[in-house]
């Protein structure tokens, strides 16, 4: 029997993630990437207005900083800090080009909590052979990820499902279970989103193609995510965990996520186990809301919360056997308990009116002309909706 996955309870306004774009410019080309306004750096006063302002729109959880590149900014540990003083844990998206140790040191001295590595074959990037070879891209994305947990942060991986390379999203999920340090994979579709015209609106007020603009459709036979990501989760056993749908369908799941329980001994791997939904999270997520006043986004990587996830969530009809084994692996000497969440995400599109469509609500959400976008297409965008405007204007 199919998995239904937990549809998220967020709202618009109550969302807890939304995205800090800090600046323009790469020190890397990607294939097809959604960045097309000229460099420059964004100030800090600037990067604080936009801070208030996704406080007043969103009762927040965390940021994820990106850019461009967001190590090229100077003041890169001093805006995870200005985040962090707000309350709010912070991810950082980064080709890792520029990682290095007292970057590193100074990013966890200023609070940084995972840090995500872009790192694909689909780049033109100076650690990497033009031709590389799968065994070049995941040594680099091992000692990448060394690093940066020699360092005591947590990391993630950022890669983009190209239609004619969905062996390489296989060997990224296999890569992420595999590994003893990187404890998240954020798999894109791919979406040509230079090709697409100039949009207008936010997501309060609704986007749409400029009139008078030529409107692509979403492209043809392009499969839901449940459909797209089933392959990945016959392959490695992963159950649908949670999901969020379409401002135009609910039932369209645009945003899968999976939350995978790994036992390592070392390097290796020595169990794996796909939770299920069950009550238990609704619960959780329903207590958080009503204790803390927002909903929980990133959890830190704590193995006695994550053993009790583990045995309530089983004794729920999570799969008490899956998790009584697993929990039996990671009490063996030596080894470690880690909680993985796998994600598969589809950008925005267009649908035959012209309207965009987009995750409801979007949790990849960051400012721009005083509202709230898409971080997918937000270089597309011509001007923000009124309501959201003011808000920035009140703290600029």
């Amino acid at each position: 029997m199919t998995t239904r996955p937990l549809l998220l309870p967020w709202t618009p306004e109550d969302v807890p993630h939304a995205i800090l774009d800090i600046l323009r410019g790469c020190n890397i080309r990607c294939r097809d990437c959604y960045n097309s306004e000229p460099d420059h750096l964004k100030p800090l006063p600037e990067i604080d207005a936009q801070l208030d302002a996704l406080a007043r729109l969103r009762k927040l959880h965390s940021v994820s900083i990106v850019g461009g590149e967001p190590a090229l900014h100077p003041d890169l540990a001093e805006i995870v800090r200005r985040a962090r003083r707000r309350g709010l844990f912070v991810e950082l998206f980064t080709n890792g080009v520029d990682l290095n140790g007292p970057l590193l040191a100074d990013l966890k001295r200023a609070g940084i909590n995972v840090i995500f590595l872009h790192i694909e074959s689909n780049q033109r990037r100076p650690d990497l052979p033009a031709d590389c070879a799968p065994d070049d891209l995941r040594r680099l994305r091992a000692d990448k990820a060394a690093m940066i947990a020699a360092h005591g942060i947590e990391v993630g991986l950022a890669v983009t499902a190209y239609p004619d390379k969905l062996r390489e999203i296989e060997e990224a999920v296999a890569f992420t279970l595999d590994s003893p340090h990187v404890c998240y994979l954020l798999a894109t579709w791919w979406r040509d989103v230079n090709r697409m015209p100039p949009i207008r609106g936010n997501l309060d007020s609704g986007m749409s193609a400029q009139a008078g603009s030529a409107r692509p459709l979403i492209p043809a036979g392009e499969a839901r995510n449940r459909e797209s990501s089933r392959p990945f989760q016959e392959k490695f056993g992963l159950n649908p965990f949670a999901c969020l749908g379409s401002n135009l369908d609910a039932t369209d799941p645009r945003w899968m996520s999976f939350l995978v329980g790994a036992a390592h001994r070392g390097e290796k791997l020595s169990f794996c186990h796909s939770l299920k939904p069950t009550w238990v999270e609704r619960a959780f997520l329903g207590l958080s809301r009503w204790m803390t006043g927002r909903y929980p986004f990133y959890q830190p990587q704590r193995a006695g919360f994550f053993s009790a996830h583990l045995l309530l969530n089983g004794l729920a009809g999570g799969g008490l056997g899956g998790s009584l084994k697993l929990l039996a692996r990671a009490g063996r000497p030596g080894a470690r308990l880690t909680a993985k969440k796998i994600l598969f995400q589809r950008p925005a599109a267009f649908d035959e009116q012209g309207r965009v469509v987009h995750c409801q609500p979007c949790p990849d959400a960051v400012v721009k002309g005083g509202g709230l976008v898409p971080l997918c297409i937000s270089d597309r965008v011509a001007s923000g909706g009124p309501s959201n405007r003011r808000v920035l204007e009140e703290v600029s």
